[in-house]
């Protein structure tokens, strides 16, 4: 990236910064970090009235840099005016090594007001990332060259947790699950919501097809609608144990079509990581191996309490109706939330 876009990228950052952390205009430096070879150069901007309690040729001074876990020796740095009521400090650092993964203390934060917001960009061959800093998160790395699977576990438990944050996802396995079946049949069904989402999550997230939130969102609710509605109709009275049998063992082509739906809103997560090309196939596998691993979870928790619920006189199908009951309301209330933009 050439400096000139380095600059407005950095600017840009600056200007989409929530309010609460910019509320005063100088409460913001910037770093422009370049490596070349064992070299480590930056370039880091301050406002001068931002540097009462710091010198700014102290500055290099309070950063740490190391490059594999070993430390960087400064080697120089320079002051000088930029702008109106601006500073600049440049430093070199020099490696044992050229850093494959860089660490930066940036320890002048500790000594700067509240609030204070630094945002860097980080330029290693084969990398160029940007990240930001606090007081109480002094530190930026990053990675020249990242292996392809080197954030495998990440993208494992970044898909669990979208499972088991997404209350939209939980309420539309419970529901389900509300039917009954064997867990077999369960596995199964959940697994075909797997297959569904992972094919649409990946179409979104390489950017072929990407529906706006105000639709996938409405849809997504609409799933647990749908699931819900299947539940009663299935347990309506007369009570049918093969009318049941059969919306189970069809149940399948309920999840894979909402699965597709669903792939859409998970993609969400993937997309704002902006991951190079490199990194979406093994991004994108453990991502739905963590989701799957999710879906497992409440499977294996929630099918023998509802079983055992089951068996108890009275719970079955009246509590299972409802509770598809409530499903569904709950379906609805996100429905219409989301159509009215709420």
């Amino acid at each position: 990236m050439r400096p000139a876009r380095s600059s407005v990228a950095l600017m840009l950052l600056a200007v989409l910064v929530p309010e609460p952390a910019r509320a005063h205009a100088l409460r913001l430096s910037t770093g422009d970090v370049h490596v070349d070879g064992r070299t480590v150069t930056a370039v880091l901007q301050f406002a001068r009235v931002e540097l009462d309690q710091l010198r700014p040729e102290d500055v290099a001074a309070t950063v740490e840099v190391s490059a594999d876990g070993a430390p960087c020796a400064l080697s120089g740095s320079s002051v000088a005016p930029v702008q109106e009521d601006g500073v600049a400090v440049t430093a070199r650092w020099d490696c044992p090594r050229p850093p494959v993964r860089l660490r930066m203390r940036l320890g002048f934060l500790d000594r700067l007001p509240d609030g204070h917001l630094h945002v860097a960009l980080l330029r290693l061959p084969g990398a160029t990332v940007q990240r930001t800093a606090r007081a109480a998160a002094a530190v930026i790395e990053v990675e020249a060259q990242p292996g392809a699977w080197a954030g495998a576990g990440r993208f494992l438990c970044l898909g669990a947790e979208h499972i088991f944050q997404g209350s939209d996802h939980i309420a539309f396995l419970l529901g389900v699950l509300l039917l009954g079946g064997t867990f077999r049949q369960l596995l199964a069904i959940v697994t075909a919501f797997t297959v569904a989402h992972s094919l649409t999550l990946a179409v979104a997230t390489l950017g072929w097809l990407v529906p706006p939130p105000r639709v996938v969102e409405p849809l997504i609710a609409l799933s647990i609608v749908a699931v819900a509605v299947e539940n009663l109709v299935a347990l309506r009275p007369p009570l049918s144990a093969e009318r049941v049998r059969g919306a189970i063992a069809h149940r399948w082509r309920l999840t894979f079509g909402f699965g597709l739906v669903h792939g859409f809103g998970f993609a969400g997560a993937l997309r704002a990581l902006e991951l190079p090309r490199a990194l979406l196939a093994p991004s994108l596998l453990t991502f739905n191996l963590g989701v799957e691993l999710g879906q497992l979870v409440i499977v294996a928790l929630a099918w023998p309490l509802l079983r055992w619920l089951r068996g108890i006189r009275g719970v079955w199908p009246g509590g299972a109706r409802w509770a598809s009951t409530a499903v569904g309301a709950l379906g609805t209330f996100w429905l219409v939330q989301r159509l009215l933009g709420g």
